[in-house]
């Protein structure tokens, strides 16, 4: 089948050489005039050319054959190529209207519909599939954006203003007009356009909003644009032999480099490969290839008395391009401030399959326009096939392709993936002085942050509601003094202690008397939260059974009973006891709260020293039960005598 189709290419070429000699005798003159000239064609999806000529439209399988045809109402405008809408159909401009043609289903086929009438001349329009908008620009009018039902969504001028500033059209306000196609860049979602006066505008795709404007009329005012689909919009000057990389985002231009002499019309469109690498064919005969980044590479072989009149055509692949050089007697060259090139008569016609990326060719055939051979297809005697018809067919037909052919699902995951996102850079100067900048506010947000949480928490403490600070810290101030003083008083006792047992009793209610003391400066008056006396463990006051202490009990003549529980001291049970009564009965102020502290200190001295008095009378009787011993707490309950003031 491959050989086949190679077959068929080969007659067309050979049929295009012997109609397009320049010396041809005058029956050949005659019969030209009686063949159709085809438009420019577009490559589907499908492997078919779609092209239309006069008042017919065409669908040709890739070895010239025609598929099937529409018949219009209206003249094809050659200039323009069919646009695929998508659902299998086709938009074509003829006679300054839009007609819309729906592919035969099971046979059938359909009446073209008209889809845009303006009444003015359109100047050229642009689908994107996937927003399902039509963007066409009608001279002197502007830019149309219309739905796949043909409802109208806005309409874009080139004339605009935003906060009061004029934006485009700074030279010639009054007769500015858009004067180019609409391109249109399917990953950026954005549409390109360019003015009377040398301005390209970047437009959204889903309404009226200028990106930015780029004034290029120093270099020229006439240029092709070209989306990249990779970040990057390639402007081509054919008159300057200048290519020019901008960004796709922001309008600037990233790169501009020189090439050979350009063909003026579609000889000097680019083609972008899948690897991102753009291509365009000059008149020297050589194929310029830029990367990305700016970098120049092209074929190995240079025919240097050829030139390349068409754009490339994109291989099926998307890694290889077609090209044709057409071969000349004699070639001159100048380049100055204009260039011209002067050829002599065609000899022969050579189409490659070039790689852009590696530099290499991998399939080249030339033909020869002495070829008497006349074996071709029957449908393209009909039309005129010059050098651009016949590349088509041939990357149609994928002759010499030795790579794959990509599926749609393959065209979709690689169609933006050499874009890269927009990073700005909002800082500049020294990264590392940055760097301290951002290490020092962030110290600076957690102390303020540590500080903020100590306010709230200190503010919530018991003691400060509804009473003034400087009593608080009246207060502190009080019990750090009133510590240091039974310090000193501790200290002086133990020096001047005898072992009696009233000394060092005192000495232990003073110990016991500080840690209150402590106990109130790290809770009540500190200043972090109050602690919570309920959730600290609470012990009976009175011991219970099988909790190893002993109770006795005493009956005298008088018919008094005395009961003494005897158990150890613990210090969680005398703190639970302080902290109840420092809760509920300490006072509001300062002094009057010492005050409580020593009444309370001297009740407790005036009780033991009672009890050790009455202890003493019967000491022959309780000392066996330890009541005097300094590390256990004695009770007394008497039934009619108690212990007060």
């Amino acid at each position: 089948m491959v050989d086949l189709r190679f077959f068929f290419v080969s007659l067309i070429i050979i049929f295009f050489f012997v109609f397009s000699t320049v010396s041809q005798s005058p029956d050949q003159t005659v019969e030209n005039k009686s063949l159709r000239v085809l438009s420019k064609t577009l490559i589907g999806d499908d492997g078919r050319v779609y092209a239309c000529s006069d008042n017919d439209f065409f669908s040709f399988e890739s070895n010239g054959s025609i598929a099937w045809s529409v018949h219009m109402d209206f003249k094809c405008n050659t200039g323009f190529s069919p646009v695929y809408s998508g659902f299998n159909q086709m938009l074509v401009l003829t006679e300054n209207r839009i007609l819309r043609i729906d592919f035969p289903r099971n046979g059938t086929k359909s009446e073209p519909e008209m889809f845009f009438d303006p009444g003015e001349i359109i100047l050229g329009f642009a689908v994107s599939i996937s927003s399902s908008s039509v963007y066409i620009t009608v001279k002197d009018h502007g830019l149309y954006a219309y739905n796949m039902i043909r409802q109208q969504l806005w309409i874009a001028e080139p004339k605009t203003e935003r906060f009061g500033y004029r934006l485009g059209c700074q030279k010639d306000y009054e007769n500015c007009k858009f004067d180019s196609p609409p391109v249109i860049d399917s990953c950026e979602a954005s549409i390109y356009i360019s003015n009377n006066e040398g301005e390209l505008y970047s437009l959204s795709l889903r309404g009226i909003y200028y990106q930015w404007i780029q004034d290029l009329s120093l270099v020229d005012k006439f240029f092709t644009v070209t989306p990249g689909n990779n970040g990057l919009v390639y402007v081509v000057f054919p008159t300057k032999s200048l290519v020019f990389a901008l960004d796709s985002f922001s309008g600037d231009i990233l790169w501009q480099k020189t090439v050979g002499p350009l063909a003026e019309g579609s000889g000097s469109q680019p083609v972008i490969d899948t690897n991102s690498w753009v291509s365009i064919g000059s008149l020297d005969g050589t194929l310029y290839s830029f990367s990305r980044t700016g970098e120049l590479k092209t074929p190995e072989k240079v025919e240097t008395d050829s030139m390349i009149q068409v754009e490339p055509l994109l291989d099926c692949s998307g890694n290889a391009v077609y090209v044709s050089q057409t071969k000349l007697e004699g070639k001159t060259d100048l380049i100055g401030e204009s260039t011209f090139v002067s050829a002599k008569k065609p000899e022969t016609a050579v189409f490659s399959l070039v790689v852009p990326e590696t530099r290499s060719i991998h399939w080249s055939h030339s033909y020869s326009d002495q070829s008497t051979s006349l074996l071709l297809d029957e449908d393209l005697q009909h039309f005129v096939l010059d050098e651009r018809i016949v590349l088509a067919f041939i990357a149609a037909s994928n002759s010499g392709n030795p790579f794959r052919c990509r599926s749609k699902h393959d065209k979709l995951s690689s169609s933006c993936s050499f874009a890269e996102p927009e990073h700005l850079d909002i800082y500049i100067g020294n990264e590392r002085t940055i760097i301290w900048f951002l290490l020092f506010e962030f110290v600076i947000i957690v102390l303020f942050a540590a500080l903020v949480r100590f306010c709230f928490m200190f503010w919530k403490k018991q003691k400060l509601q509804g009473r003034p600070f400087s009593a608080f810290l009246d207060k502190r101030r009080l019990l750090h003094r009133k510590r240091r003083e039974i310090d000193r008083t501790i200290t002086r006792l133990q020096k001047e202690s005898t072992a009696d047992e009233f000394s060092v009793d005192k000495i232990n209610d003073l110990v016991q008397e500080r840690e209150n003391v402590k106990r109130k400066l790290s809770s009540t008056y500190s200043l972090g939260r109050d602690i919570d006396a309920s959730s600290k463990s609470k012990d009976h006051v009175l011991p219970l059974y099988g909790g190893g202490s002993r109770s006795l009990s005493f009956r005298n003549r008088e018919n008094e009973t005395i009961t003494i529980f005897q158990t150890h001291r613990h210090e969680s049970s005398s703190s639970s006891e302080e902290s109840y009564r420092d809760q509920h009965y300490d006072d509001d102020d300062g002094v009057a709260d010492d005050e409580n502290d020593e009444g309370d200190l001297k009740r407790k001295q005036k009780g033991k020293f009672l009890a050790h008095s009455e202890g003493s009378s019967s000491e022959d009787d309780y000392e066996s039960c330890g009541i005097a011993s300094s590390r256990r707490s004695t009770y007394l309950k008497k039934r009619s005598l108690s212990f007060r003031d």
